[in-house]
């Protein structure tokens, strides 16, 4: 009987997904809930460099769907995905990266948490974190939308890189977010490397 070959042994079987800490958890209040319905929700967590799970958030999958369980149903909200980390964390000279941004929420859909509808005002990019420059953060920040006000881009924020949140915060809602939340993910090239039967899985930055 023929046996596996010694890597075989050192290949992930199961997936950890292990929780922000420190700041980084921080940052996730309200419980706002960002579910990929292929894997499942991945707020607050690092997204795992195993089955596949990070090659297709960056290269498959389309958005995500978002609960958010206090939205009251005859409000509208805005959403925003950004990456703060462009182009690495430790050098964040283009941010924010816009990901996402819709407006006009219905509060019922939100509570649903299923797919997002609305007036997209940036269509979805998915994460895009390149390689060699460690874990980004993707955040979701949920505001309410003022009634009366159609919140909308300027023309000078058209790029997506070097977006000015606060900027348009302030133009559009000027009100705090009623719940934020991330995810961190880095490129697959980043992760879990086999060589010459050895198992190597590199570091959170």
């Amino acid at each position: 009987m023929s046996s596996l070959p010694p890597f075989f042994s050192c290949l992930p079987v199961t997936c950890d997904f292990e929780t922000l800490i420190g700041d980084d958890s921080k940052f996730c209040s309200g419980n706002l809930r960002v579910i990929y319905p292929n894997l499942g929700e991945v707020s607050c967590i690092y997204i795992p460099n195993c089955f596949g799970y990070s090659e297709s958030i960056i290269k498959v999958w389309g958005p995500p769907w978002i609960k958010f369980s206090k939205a009251i149903p005859e409000m509208m909200y805005v959403l925003m995905m950004v990456d703060p980390d462009v182009p690495s964390r430790f050098h964040p000279i283009y941010r924010h990266q816009r990901h996402w941004l819709v407006s006009d929420i219905p509060g019922h859909v939100l509570l649903k948490g299923r797919e997002v509808t609305g007036k997209v005002l940036s269509p979805y990019h998915r994460p895009n974190p390149p390689a060699e420059t460690g874990y980004h953060r993707y955040q979701f920040l949920l505001y309410m939308q003022i009634p009366g006000v159609t919140p909308s881009l300027l023309p000078s924020e058209e790029h997506l890189e070097s977006w000015d949140v606060n900027a348009f915060v302030l133009r559009c809602i000027p009100e705090d977010p009623v719940a934020t939340t991330q995810f961190m993910i880095q490129h697959p090239d980043n992760g879990i490397i086999i060589h010459d039967a050895e198992y190597i899985l590199f570091g959170k930055n």
